[in-house]
């Protein structure tokens, strides 16, 4: 499959029927809504390719084509940072972990970063680009887990793995120049669940807490339709959410394991640092978590980036709002571990 071929298959703008919500209204020319000019001539060149819906065409080609395009639209791989794969013993057998060491003397802070894709694709691998800036530039170790993809594991499995690679960090990192004692948690999309989610289980499990909880537009209510669902949106839509959601919890979808915005509790969680793009049919979810952390006291800090699409954080390649998304999850990540 060709690059371009790899980048349309998964961002054209969809005009298929949602499987929940009817065609996708179309919006009025006085209430069209901004969008980034680096992200429309994006959309604008994917569009124009014209490839099948992602549901349509199949998991095992989306999964490819999704790869692709995140490799080729990630910043460029910091050619400082170290770069290597270990294995960790997890619920199942070992877990492949992808380590992002900066320069220095450790030990370092450590970031355990959960990739996006639904639970059900990408690779740590396809976040190499922004991986590395991440660990250079807050001068941390990020470990990224091959965690279980659904279908082939449905939940709770990438679950299990990504709080498995919590626990092993919290006491052995120093087998990679880590710190135990200063771990945060990152992901996006099906990651930011998963940060979520691993957050949520550390205290289910009397589990230290993490440093810090980095949220980058987190699925957060798999049962639920919030409004930014059945919104006019590029890049995602409310048909591949529901195909990914259908693949990975099916039937669990009201599990507070699988939709975090259902923990009754939500108090005395780490700290939230929450990314958020307008034109994004999870952008309703995510802030409606950022409100019941807060109100449960939860300190929280919410950005949303105007005029930006679902995936933009992993962008840098092109997008100056992804670059500056990631410039500011380093200084949360910076200032969190000095608290620490």
């Amino acid at each position: 499959m060709s690059g371009c071929a790899s980048m349309a298959l998964v961002s054209r703008r969809s005009k298929a029927t949602s499987c929940l919500t009817g065609p996708q209204q179309q919006p009025q020319p006085e209430s069209a809504m901004y969008i980034d000019p680096q992200i429309k001539a994006f959309i604008d060149d994917l569009s124009a390719l014209d490839m099948p819906h992602p549901v349509d065409l199949g998991l095992q080609a989306t999964r490819e084509g999704f790869s692709q395009l995140w490799q080729q639209i990630n910043p460029p791989t910091r050619e400082s940072v170290k770069i290597a794969d270990v294995e960790i013993p997890g619920p199942a057998g070992d877990i492949r972990v992808r380590t992002y060491t900066p320069q220095g003397n450790g030990p370092f802070p450590v970031l355990a970063y959960f990739h996006g894709g639904g639970c059900c694709m990408m690779a740590p691998e396809d976040y190499d680009g922004s991986s590395s800036a991440l660990a250079e530039d807050a001068g941390v170790i990020v470990v990224t887990p091959a965690y279980r993809r659904a279908p082939e594991h449905p939940f709770p499995a990438p679950l299990e793995d990504c709080f498995a690679t919590y626990v092993w960090l919290r006491y052995n990192a120093a087998e990679l120049g880590g710190d135990p004692t200063r771990v945060a948690v990152a992901g996006d999309s099906g990651g930011g669940y998963l940060a979520a989610a691993v957050t949520q289980e550390a205290k289910r499990e009397n589990a230290p807490q993490p440093a810090l909880q980095v949220l980058i537009y987190p699925m957060t209510d798999m049962g639920g339709l919030p409004t930014s669902r059945i919104e006019e949106t590029m890049f995602l839509d409310d048909r591949t959410l529901q195909w990914v959601i259908d693949m990975h919890v099916g039937e669990n979808r009201l599990d507070p394991r699988a939709s975090p915005i259902l923990e009754p509790d939500v108090s005395d969680l780490a700290p939230a640092v929450m990314i958020a793009a307008q034109i994004d049919p999870l952008r309703d979810e995510g802030k409606a978590y950022a409100s019941k952390l807060r109100n449960a006291g939860v300190s929280v800090r919410y950005h949303l980036y105007e005029g930006v699409v679902h995936g933009f954080f992993n962008m840098g390649g092109f997008c100056d709002q992804g670059n500056a998304a990631l410039a500011q999850v380093t200084g949360a990540l910076q200032t969190a571990f000095r608290r620490g």
